[in-house]
């Protein structure tokens, strides 16, 4: 499945249109179909705008694989992290691998 193929069944799976996107995007709906139809292609910023009208990535519109999401845990465990000095950072590490090597992970 390619790019438009995917940005057809988003726009699909949201329940909206193309005149809508290329209206939030501050496109011509003229330019968006002529995308539509391969026959002109967005640009890098327009195609990120698109991704997150659709909210889906960018990543995902051009190669159809979702980055991995964060649970809550994972984005409090890295925002603590980033706090540290990278002294700390990297004791954070090796504490971190020690303590998984005792589990059953």
């Amino acid at each position: 499945m390619d790019f438009w193929i995917r940005l057809k069944k988003e726009i699909k799976a949201k329940n909206t249109t193309q005149e809508w996107i290329a209206g939030h995007i501050g496109v011509p709906f003229g330019t968006f179909r002529k995308w539509m139809t391969r026959k002109t292609y967005p640009n890098l910023k327009e195609g990120v705008e698109i991704a997150k009208l659709l909210e889906v990535s960018a990543e995902y519109l051009v190669t159809g694989i979702e980055p991995e999401t964060l649970n809550d845990k994972e984005r409090r465990l890295i925002i603590t992290y980033r706090k540290l000095n990278t002294v700390d950072q990297d004791n954070a590490i090796l504490a971190l691998n020690a303590w998984a090597g005792k589990s059953n992970i």
